[in-house]
Order: C-alpha cells, then structure tokens, then sequence
C-alpha cells in the first residue's frame, strides 16, 4: 500500500517548495505449516526355549494293567517282586490311568489288600524329578508301610522310578 503525501513549504526566501513523502507499506503473510508424524513400532519377542528331557522320558516300562486303577476291587496282588530293589522306570497309561493317586484311595482297591498312593507333590516343570514318598493304606493307617519313588514331569505324563514295595499285597494304585 503507498501513501503520498505534499506539502506546501515557503522557505526562507519566500518560495514554494513542494515536498513529496511517499511511503510505501509492504505487508508480507507467511504460513508455515508444520506436519507432525508420529510413528509407533511394537515389536514382540517371543522365546522358545527347548528343554532337554532326561532319558527315563524317552526309555521306560509301559503299564496299561486296569486291576490298578483304584476303581478295582477284586484279588489280591502284591508288588513285591515285580520292580526290583533298583527299581524301573514306569509310564502309567489307559486303562490303568496315567499317575499315582495322591490320597489313600482306602484299602482293598487297586486288585491288593493295601493300596498305595503317593504323599507328596508331583513335579511340575517338564524335565524335572521329585523323589517322594509312597504308602500303603491298612488297618486304619494311611501310611502303614511306606517306600521312597521318583517322578518325573515329561513334559505331556509322567514316568515313575518304583522298588519293590516293603512287604506282599501291597501294590501301587493308578487314576
């Protein structure tokens, strides 16, 4: 935008002088404009990590007799030669059941007179082995005899380390 502006003047010696102001205005507009982008990554780990299982989870007895399973009651058969003083590695499996009951499951069930069921807790990470305790229910006794087992947690069953239990018609029952 220009703006004149004149003036008239009488100098010193009388005469006309004419002044001539201009201005000039000059009015810029910036627009800036600013963009923000904000970018979010999530990134997800995930970690596998393999467990070596011991060698009792890949070598073992299988067991499918169903005179074990505490829902049997009839005969009477002991344990008492049947794993050794040294023991085997024993999978459990249908229609036996597939583990150690651990509460007495009460006494003339599993096809013995004294039933035997696991005191203790099973192992729970896979590769892992917990050694526990066995007794054999009688004569109002939860624990009447009683052998040390191993188990161990193969990651889908379980496999069990049994002896020979202490005495005849004792025998380990099965769920």
């Amino acid at each position: 935008m220009k703006i004149g502006l004149k003036l008239m003047v009488l100098n010193s010696q009388n005469r006309k002088t004419i002044l001539t102001t201009t201005t000039s205005t000059t009015t810029t507009t910036t627009t800036t404009t600013t963009t923000t982008t904000t970018t979010t990554t999530t990134t997800t780990t995930t970690t596998t990590t393999a467990v070596a299982l011991p060698a009792q989870c890949s070598s073992y007895t299988t067991n499918t007799d169903s005179t074990r399973n505490i829902g049997y009651s009839s005969t009477s058969v002991c344990d008492s030669s049947v794993f050794g003083s040294s023991g085997v590695w024993v999978r459990f499996l249908t229609p036996a059941g597939t583990s150690i009951p651990t509460a007495a499951p009460g006494i003339s069930h599993c096809g013995t007179d004294a039933s035997g069921w696991y005191n203790g807790l099973y192992p729970s990470t896979a590769g892992s082995t917990t050694t526990g305790t066995v007794c054999y229910d009688w004569s109002s006794n939860t624990c009447n005899w009683s052998n040390s087992i191993q188990i161990t947690d193969c990651s889908t069953f379980y496999v069990f380390l049994l002896i020979d239990p202490p005495a005849c018609n004792l025998r380990y029952c099965t769920v």
